[in-house]
């Protein structure tokens, strides 16, 4: 018991989450999410000026040989090499892009990651690691990483290590890693992370906030600043295994060419691609100058060494950094003195009102209570279509539907000019059956994302269909087979037809559609079931259709 009080007290501390000071829903969630400005014809970054010093090595770089337990380690100990990537050296991060679900603080833990299943927190579960939003605009995520200071960065850079623990259904599916060497003759830089825009803030408060993601003026910024600053690849964009506990450890040993391209390395910048999520990630190599040893690598590729956590901060505040004092800093916007007093969190009301629980003149149709049924989906990793009828308001994130992030999303996400959606095809799609049919059609269509903040759908698409006989369960099954890849492909006799045309999302809020304002397509048509695409994945908590009822002698098949 004493051990899993703990590793609950723990994954507490490194998710922010203060329950004292618990507050509601942050507007953060309002804030669009932020990437690199998107261009879907490259690999790495938006801008080819970025990587002005690595576009002179000929060639591309290749890629590093993965290795096993034993044999990093023999390799760490023959070379004396270190992790340079570790928050008791020193190392700490100076940008990350979005910290919306866990800071990127967490990948330079040495602690082995920890994960307690019921775990929830206003952001949704609490995750051992960096992970960002499911991206919904055009991007991709990134963070920037100081090395150990206290060896004022590595030479010799040997290996990698990327580890992708409990992250099963929302791991990054991709990464690449950069380094350069930002030091001068007399190291001051390494001192001052004041090049980097709000990175000595966020030093001084302890760290980034659970809850937050950059705007993309903030990202303009931080992609200005680290342009021109000598970046090159040792890891190119590698797919990543599921957090699964027998395959989440990537061990990569870096070859010749690409150790010539990290002699010397003070920062690192790691890129998802294009979101999700990753526990650590260590770098090994040698320290420029010699220092006391800070932690050193197990047969599984964690550390026996425990570093102090960084101040709490509550899961529900956003961080003003105005209120830290600029007599706290010196002309360079560096901190010498102690931080100020750490903000208090502001109190954010949640954007969600529940327009279900006004008086309607016809019954919700979908509801479990009149006999509605969840019969098919495509993918239920953290949810089942049952829970979407349930005629309550959803406690939590695990009471909905919600997918997997999609593995076949793209490297970097881009907008449809013409539509202004996600420019993707991509999508998970659940089969609904009406408790009572909708003889004389749709009339009302609640989409609830209610705590799906960070993970909501893009955009939703709503379709229905006819399908009443005395063999209930051949119409289900005939129902379910008519899947979204054999529309239009005469390989199924069911006709969907659309009610509600694909349709942004929003954050934690009910998103209403009534016939009468001209929202609902085909409202005149009987509806038996109904099928929900969500693009390209995500949450919802609740579908709620209302109708007239009906008898179903009333109704004609459109099988």
């Amino acid at each position: 018991m004493q051990k899993t009080s703990a590793t609950r007290d723990h994954l507490l501390s490194v998710s922010g989450l203060l329950l004292d000071t618990q507050q509601k829903e942050q507007n953060a969630a309002k804030a669009p999410l932020i990437g690199n400005g998107g261009n879907s014809s490259t690999t790495t970054h938006s801008s080819e000026n970025d990587h002005a010093s690595s576009a002179s090595i000929s060639g591309a770089p290749s890629q590093p040989r993965e290795v096993t337990a034993d044999e990093l380690q023999n390799l760490i100990a023959s070379h004396g090499l270190v992790n340079g990537a570790s928050a008791s050296s020193g190392s700490h991060i100076l940008f990350a892009t979005d910290e919306w679900f866990a800071t990127a603080d967490n990948l330079l833990l040495d602690s082995p990651p920890t994960f307690i299943p019921d775990l929830y927190c206003p952001q949704g579960k609490v995750m051992d690691g960096w992970e960002t939003r499911r991206k919904r605009v055009a991007g991709h995520d990134w963070a920037v990483v100081q090395l150990c200071s206290s060896a004022r960065g590595l030479k010799d850079i040997e290996a990698l290590e990327l580890d992708t623990a409990h992250f099963t259904g929302n791991h990054a599916p991709r990464v690449s890693i950069e380094v350069a060497n930002l030091s001068s003759d007399d190291d001051s830089s390494l001192q001052d992370d004041g090049w980097m825009p709000g990175a000595s803030a966020r030093k001084m408060r302890g760290g980034g906030v659970q809850g937050t993601g950059r705007t993309p003026e903030e990202i303009d910024e931080a992609e200005l600043a680290v342009r021109g600053k000598g970046w090159v690849t040792i890891l190119p964009q590698t797919a990543l295994r599921p957090g699964y506990e027998d395959s989440s450890i990537h061990r990569f040993v870096l070859d010749d060419e690409a150790r010539s391209r990290a002699r010397v390395a003070t920062h690192v910048r790691i890129n998802y691609y294009p979101d999700g999520g990753l526990a650590r990630l260590r770098v090994w190599g040698k320290p420029r100058y010699e220092t006391t040893p800070t932690s050193t690598a197990t047969t599984n590729g964690s550390s026996n060494t425990t570093i102090v956590m960084p101040r709490n901060v509550s899961a529900t505040s956003i961080m003003n950094e105005a209120v830290y004092s600029p007599e706290a800093m010196d002309s360079k916007g560096v901190d010498t003195a102690t931080p100020a007093t750490p903000p208090a969190p502001l109190e954010i009301k949640s954007n969600w009102v529940a327009f279900s629980a006004e008086p309607y003149p016809h019954p919700e149709l979908s509801s479990s209570d009149l006999g509605g049924a969840g019969l098919a989906c495509s993918n239920k990793h953290y949810g089942v279509p049952s829970n979407l009828i349930r005629p309550s308001y959803g406690k939590d994130m695990g009471d909905g539907w919600e997918t997997a992030r999609h593995p076949d999303r793209p490297a970097i996400w881009a907008k449809n000019p013409e539509t202004g959606l996600m420019d993707t095809d991509l999508m998970d799609w659940a089969v609904l059956k009406l408790g009572k049919w909708a003889n004389l059609g749709v009339s009302r269509i609640i989409l609830d994302t209610k705590h799906f903040r960070g993970n909501f759908p893009e955009s939703v698409r709503v379709e229905g269909c006819c399908a009443p006989s005395n063999t209930e369960e051949d119409d289900d099954a005939a129902v379910c087979e008519a899947t979204p890849d054999k529309d239009g492909s005469g390989n199924s006799a069911t006709q969907w037809f659309s009610l509600l045309p694909r349709t942004r999302m929003g954050p934690d809020a009910e998103h209403v559609f009534d016939r009468t304002s001209g929202n609902i397509t085909n409202g005149d048509k009987p509806v038996t079931h109904v099928r929900v695409t969500i693009y390209p994945d995500g949450g919802l908590s609740r579908v709620r259709i209302y109708g007239d009822a009906s008898d179903p002698d009333h109704l004609q098949s459109h099988l």
